[in-house]
């Protein structure tokens, strides 16, 4: 272990004015160079969803050699992390990663893959397993992560295809992708602030799970999963099934006219007066 530690120092000061590198550099295989990716905002298919991964390192849940499908992680956020064995920015961020997976760790609406490149040539410095001890002998925590098998040749053309990174990267190592809980691509990093990840990116999707899930109330959100207690009911007084300026202009006759009716009172105060129209604003708003 010595030896091969020795070999990713030395790696690590021949490359060291290059932390990341192109795949260009490094590809036997020039025709994933086009494979089309996924871009942020575009929703991961049904046939990407369901396709299965080998696991070549187990986290506990799903065995060495067994099958992964992202969609069995639909309704939840997944980050992945995209790493090639050999090139050290991968090695380097692998205590980083080990203190990220705590945290997902601690959060049931999380789950962390990695996607791990070149861990079958000739000329890399880790197996699968031995990548997967590296967070144990590296890491603060020693998690166990879910790693799937990335050079697998799906086309059976005698070439790793690299699939997972080509969807979500194209470019470098490391890279990250996180997708939401509708499996919708979120976020797309080359060269990430990790602490960015717990204190920014993930707290911002899991608060977009919680919402107004009753279908009947005024601020029914139908991209929530979870009821956060904040439905409203009441608020479209032109019967149009929007909420939107011309029920502020109906509330405000109701209440200049003085038809006080049980509908307008939205904040529920036993009034109907200005308060209400500043509900309803805040409805339309948000």
């Amino acid at each position: 272990m010595k030896y091969i530690v020795f070999i990713f120092l030395f790696h690590s000061l021949l490359f060291a004015e290059n932390e990341y590198c192109s795949i260009s550099d490094i590809t036997k295989n020039s025709s994933i160079l086009s494979r089309q990716y996924y871009n942020i905002g575009d929703t991961i298919s049904e046939e990407d969803q369901d396709y299965p991964y080998t696991v070549c390192h187990s986290d506990g849940i799903y065995n060495i050699n067994s099958e992964f499908r992202f969609s069995d992680y639909s309704g939840d956020i997944i980050l992945i992390s995209m790493n090639a064995t050999w090139w050290p920015a991968c090695y380097d961020y692998i205590s980083l990663m080990d203190s990220l997976m705590n945290y997902t760790n601690e959060n049931e609406l999380i789950e962390f893959v990695v996607s791990l490149d070149y861990n079958l040539e000739e000329f890399s410095d880790f197996e699968c397993l031995e990548w997967g001890n590296l967070y144990e002998e590296l890491g603060e925590y020693g998690n166990d992560p879910l790693i799937l098998n990335g050079d697998t040749d799906f086309d059976f053309d005698g070439y790793y295809d690299h699939y997972i990174w080509n969807m979500f990267a194209g470019s470098t190592y490391s890279s990250y992708a996180i997708i939401d809980h509708n499996m919708i691509v979120r976020y797309l990093f080359d060269e990430p602030d990790l602490n960015n990840f717990q204190d920014l990116y993930l707290p911002e999707l899991i608060n977009g799970m919680y919402g107004c899930i009753d279908s009947n109330a005024s601020n029914y959100d139908s991209n929530s999963v979870y009821n956060d207690d904040s439905c409203i009911y009441g608020g479209d007084f032109n019967g149009d099934s929007m909420i939107d300026i011309n029920d502020v202009i109906l509330l405000l006759h109701m209440i200049l006219d003085s038809e006080l009716e049980n509908s307008g009172d939205l904040n529920s105060d036993g009034n109907v007066d200005i308060l209400d129209i500043v509900e309803l604003v805040n409805i339309i708003l948000n």
